[in-house]
Order: structure tokens, then C-alpha cells, then sequence
């Protein structure tokens, strides 16, 4: 194929001819009788620029159609707005978008790259991406005339370096969702929910419960088999993610140890006579069991702290304080007090509240606490909690 230049030259061949004709007409004007001298040199003047005129857009034609030739034409291989040639990505769109040909779309499931206009000797490079939880189910494109040159079908490909070669191309995307089995069992002592074997998608969070049973108590997650993800393996309430085609999970419980526990509830009251202001603080044990023991239980709590007496131009003197408080009777003392004549005031704080090597009845049976914290009632070991 001729160059720009080449047929430039030719070009301007051709008007040289032209120019050599429009000479010879003119010398045969000049044979023309006097009479007509005025139109004929009038006519002679025209041939004469129009010969100058022709040589001129000749050479400029020239000059610049080699010119041209000599520079390096630019080429995008990015998706554009302008170019020759379309690269088209058809899917299931997940909203209404103006153009199936503007760089990078998204569908359900995943995006795809690439669409855009490119010039005829670029190349385009057209991908499908899966979003989480999917993967590709086809994606296929081609010309016109190979509508099915690129395919992932053949080997898996993800993407695709495509040279344009002057010709629109069609791609067409859909992805699926990811799909496996999980099963989630309960240990003994409680249940689960879902519970057995249930399809989900993979590699998305799947909500999971555990329930323990009354006397029971929840210690965790396990994954048994397979690749899954527990969110918060210690939680009853949490996600799992399955990352493999199957897997096992297992809630797991374990027995209560049978429990004793100790609590202090207390109230204040002020009260005043005269100019002395006084709070009352009073506590009462109570205790509770699991399972339940139908007896009459007798703890008694020892609190231990200080009592401070401070006089107005003296420095405060302070001394040990301790009282007994059991679950037969509530104790009150005198917490505060205050005189507002001669502002002295005394008043009492709890540091420390214990009950090690106090009595511990039973139905009038006095039981030992272990070192371990532990008594034996009627054959079974309690715990004993201490809840203050």
C-alpha cells in the first residue's frame, strides 16, 4: 500500500500536467485577433494565477503528507470516549445503567472491566471480578465473526488481553453464588439453632445460636471439620463462614457445679435529734442455691474497717471496726454522724468483707468451707460464691 507522502508526490505530478496544458492554451490565445486583446489578456492573467495557485496547494499537500508520515501515531489501550471501535460487557445489571460500554460495571455478583471505546490497532484488557459469597458462571466474547473467541469455559480465565484489529467486540458475564454444607451439632447440655446440615453461601457470615440447658452453662465453638470462620467462638450468639464446600461446627456445654452463694443487700436511714445528724447503714446476708437446698442456711459475714472521729481544731484519730452480719437477722450501725453545734463528727468505712472460718449452718448443722471454697451437703459438693 502507498505511503501518505507517495501519493502526495503523485499528486503533485499531476498538477505539473495541468500547469503544462494550461501554458499551451495560453500561447494559443495570443493568436487571437486584436479585436478581442482586452478579453483575451484578461483570460491569460486568470490562467496565469490559477497555474501559481495549484503549484502552491501542491507543494503544501506535500509537505505536509510527509510530515504526517514521520510522526508517531498515539494508541490507548484504556477504555475511552472516543475511538473507532466498542468493547461491549453484557450482564445482569443490579441498577439501570446508561451504558454497557463505560470502563467498569457492576452486576449481580460481581464486576466486569474493560468496556470502552478503543482505536483500531489498541487493546483492550476485559476481566470479571466475583464479589464475596460468588463466583463466575460464564463469561464469554468475541467479534462478530468469533463470537466465542475468548472464553472462561476453556481453561478458567478471568480475564483476557484483547487486540482490537479494527473490530467491535461483544463480552458476555454472570456469576453465581457460592454454595456449600454446614453442619452444626450440640454437645450434651443443650441446643443449637439452625441445627443438623444446612445449605449456605460461602464466604459470607452465616448467623449461628447456642442455648444451654438448665443446669448448664455454654463453654464454646469448636469446627470439627472442614474450613469455617467463628466470629466469636466464646459468644452464644455469633457468625460462622464457610470457606470450604462442607464443614462441622459443635456447641459445647458443660454441667454446672451446684452452688451455694453468699450476697450482701443493704439500705441507709438519717435520722437527727437535737444538733446531731445520724445515718444508719444496715445488711442482711442472703444466699441462694443450685440446685435449690430446702434447708434453713445460716451464713455470717464478718465486715472489717475503720472508725475516724474528727474534732474541729484537733487532728483525726482513727481505730479498727469491725461487726458480724448474718442471714438470721439484719444488722444496722451507726454509719455517719454529725454534730452541728460543735461540728464533731465520727464515721465508720468497710475496707474488707469476709466470711473465711465464719459459721456456716445448715438446718442447725454446722458445715466447714474447704479451702477450695467448697462444702459437702448430703453427699453432694457445693461451691460456695461469695457475691460482695
Amino acid at each position: 500500500m502507498q505511503s501518505c507522502c507517495t501519493g502526495a508526490y503523485l499528486a503533485l505530478q499531476w498538477i505539473f500536467i495541468v500547469i503544462y496544458y494550461l501554458n499551451v492554451f495560453t500561447r494559443s490565445l495570443r493568436e487571437y485577433p486584436p479585436v478581442l486583446k482586452k478579453e483575451v489578456t484578461l483570460l491569460i492573467i486568470i490562467i496565469m494565477k490559477m497555474k501559481y495557485l495549484f503549484l502552491a496547494c501542491g507543494m503544501a499537500a506535500l509537505f505536509a503528507a510527509c510530515q504526517n508520515e514521520n510522526e508517531p501515531k498515539v494508541v490507548s489501550d484504556k477504555p475511552g470516549t472516543s475511538g473507532d471501535y466498542r468493547i461491549i460487557i453484557e450482564g445482569e445489571e443490579t441498577d439501570a445503567q446508561p451504558s454497557r460500554s463505560s470502563g467498569t460495571i457492576q452486576f449481580v455478583g460481581g464486576t466486569a472491566s474493560g468496556a470502552g471505546l478503543y482505536d483500531g490497532v489498541g487493546r483492550a484488557f476485559v476481566s470479571a471480578t466475583p464479589d464475596p459469597g460468588y463466583e463466575i458462571n460464564y463469561f464469554y466474547g468475541g467479534p462478530d465473526s468469533e463470537p466465542k473467541k475468548y472464553d472462561n469455559a476453556n481453561g478458567g480465565a478471568t480475564s483476557f488481553d484483547v487486540p482490537i484489529n479494527g473490530q467491535d467486540h461483544l463480552f458476555h458475564v454472570g456469576f453465581k453464588k457460592k454454595t456449600g454444607s454446614l453442619t452444626i451439632n450440640a454437645g450434651t447440655g443443650g441446643t443449637v439453632s439452625p441445627n443438623g446440615q444446612v445449605a449456605i453461601q460461602r464466604e459470607v457470615p452465616f448467623s449461628i445460636k447456642a442455648t444451654p440447658n438448665s443446669g448448664y452453662e455454654f463453654t464454646g465453638w469448636t469446627v470439627n471439620s472442614g474450613n469455617v470462620t467463628i466470629a466469636n467462638a466464646s459468644s452464644t450468639s455469633t457468625t460462622a463462614t464457610l470457606n470450604s464446600s462442607s464443614g462441622t461446627i459443635t456447641a459445647n456445654f458443660k454441667q454446672n457445679m451446684p452452688y451455694i452463694k453468699v450476697s450482701l443487700s443493704g439500705s441507709q436511714r438519717q435520722e437527727t435529734y437535737m444538733s446531731i445528724h445520724y445515718t444508719y447503714q444496715s445488711y442482711q446476708v442472703q444466699v441462694s442455691s443450685s440446685p435449690e437446698i430446702t434447708g434453713t442456711i445460716n451464713a455470717t459475714v464478718v465486715l472489717e474497717g475503720t472508725t475516724s472521729y474528727t474534732y474541729p481544731g484537733q487532728s483525726t484519730q482513727t481505730e479498727g471496726w469491725q461487726t458480724t452480719v448474718s442471714s438470721l437477722s439484719r444488722k444496722e450501725y451507726i454509719a455517719y454522724q454529725v454534730d452541728t453545734q460543735t461540728g464533731n463528727q465520727v464515721r465508720r468505712s468497710i475496707s474488707k468483707k469476709y466470711m473465711s472460718q465464719q459459721p456456716f449452718y445448715i438446718d442447725g448443722t454446722l458445715y466447714t468451707i474447704a479451702s477450695d471454697n467448697t462444702i459437702t451437703y448430703r453427699g453432694t459438693k457445693y461451691k460456695v460464691i461469695l457475691n460482695f
